[in-house]
């Protein structure tokens, strides 16, 4: 039960059962490090909110959306956003320190983004092949598509207190 999180009555969402195993494993690996997720999600509070009263499960069966995993049984990815707030929650228990979260635009805008474009010019690709490439670049941190994955750093051991790259002036 998340702070700030009530459910109204026929609520529907998702609850990720292999999380707390996932996490115990991830913990269990370290003696000392860090733990980067990259995700679509949220935190709770947005994620078990009232314009998400149905869940967040998508099917995807031959490039088709659908929202019921009963067609195509075994032939179609399923998948739900990641609830960010429980990951962080039940790192705590397991001995990972969240020290950041931030979106993945941010985090790569942090991180040089801009430089890393600059230096696609100084390459010597045909003119498609720079569009092409420029354009898979600027998904990587457009708000609509990869630029609104969030990211994650839990940390284990002598870690903690330690200001990552990507992650300054963090919050979302």
């Amino acid at each position: 039960n998340a702070p700030g999180v009530s459910l109204p009555e026929g609520y529907r969402g998702e609850v990720n059962l292999a999380m707390e195993e996932w996490t115990s494993q991830l913990s269990g690996a370290l003696d000392r490090g860090f733990i980067l997720t990259i995700d679509y999600g949220q935190l709770a509070t947005n994620l078990y909110s009232p314009q998400n009263n149905q869940g967040t499960l998508v099917c995807y069966h031959r490039h088709a959306v659908s929202s019921d995993p009963y067609q195509h049984i075994g032939q179609q990815d399923i998948t739900c956003q990641v609830d960010f707030t429980s990951l962080m929650r039940l790192g705590d228990r397991h001995g990972l320190a969240t020290a950041g979260y931030v979106l993945q635009s941010q985090f790569l805008t942090n991180l040089g983004f801009s430089s890393f474009l600059d230096k696609l010019q100084s390459q010597r690709l045909s003119a498609a092949r720079m569009e092409l490439s420029r354009m898979a670049m600027m998904a990587l941190v457009a708000p609509e598509e990869y630029g609104g994955f969030k990211v994650l750093a839990q940390v284990k051991g002598d870690g903690l207190g330690t200001q990552l790259l990507g992650f300054e002036g963090q919050g979302i």
